[in-house]
């Protein structure tokens, strides 16, 4: 039954025309500062931040979602945070997208044989949903809003470092440092720091030299003189000493 009405599909719509449509990993590298110039932070803001991104831009899933039913099949929900990752273009322009594991059962509760999208519009919102092959579309009646949000989805090869504010008690300030890696969903390395002033105005971690202009409980002004493991080249120290009651 199921290979018949696969087969009445082709028969009545004819070939939808499904054309290979590559996932595109890109990369960015950043960081948050301008080596020379000074920057101003509240305390438990990030003073650095230095990302090396390796991801690619697919639709997640902003709320669940329950496709119709259609012919004693029943539609898996979508959830909260799915991913979906490109399986192919259609004729008009519109993109067939799949997520593993995502398939409708038929009446006897089976899995379908058949690799099962969900169609997103060229303004990326959902809209129906088809056998992947096939690419002849079932429209959602009623359309949901919104449900769908274009992401980066961060991949092996991705790193996050940061330098956070933690106050100042005395002559010593307090900063944390956290390293994120790979999807960037959990904090891979934490280190807790503590700089006396007193001895110096010039922070230092891991090759990055800070000049610190003024610090308080509640903020920070400073100057970036080079990056993390040299990233960024060594600037000219300031002219004039470091102020600010420090």
């Amino acid at each position: 039954m199921k290979r018949l009405f696969l087969a009445s599909l082709i028969a009545l719509s004819g070939c939808a025309g499904v054309a290979p449509h590559a996932l595109k990993t890109l990369k960015r590298s950043s960081v948050s500062y301008v080596i020379g110039a000074e920057q101003a932070r509240n305390t438990g803001e990030p003073m650095i931040v230095e990302e090396d991104l390796v991801f690619y831009k697919a639709p997640v899933a902003m709320a669940d979602y329950q496709p119709p039913p259609q012919f004693g099949s029943a539609y898996p929900v979508i959830r909260y945070g799915m991913e979906f990752l490109p399986y192919g273009r259609l004729k008009n322009g519109d993109t067939l997208y799949r997520s593993d594991g995502l398939r409708p059962r038929t009446m006897n509760g089976e899995p379908v044989a058949w690799d099962y999208c969900i169609a997103v519009d060229q303004d990326g919102q959902a809209y129906g949903d088809a056998a992947c092959a096939l690419g002849i579309t079932r429209r959602w009646e009623p359309r949901p809003e919104n449900f769908l949000e274009m992401k980066a989805v961060y991949k092996e090869g991705s790193a996050r470092k940061e330098l956070l504010y933690g106050g100042r008690s005395g002559d010593t300030i307090r900063v944390a440092y956290r390293e994120f890696r790979g999807n960037l969903a959990a904090q891979a390395f934490y280190q807790d720091l503590v700089y006396d002033l007193s001895e110096s105005s010039t922070i230092r971690f891991r090759g990055m030299a800070i000049d610190v202009r003024e610090a308080t409980n509640s903020h920070i002004r400073f100057i970036v003189r080079s990056g993390m493991d040299s990233r960024a080249q060594e600037a000219p120290a300031a002219d004039k000493p470091a102020t600010g009651g420090i």
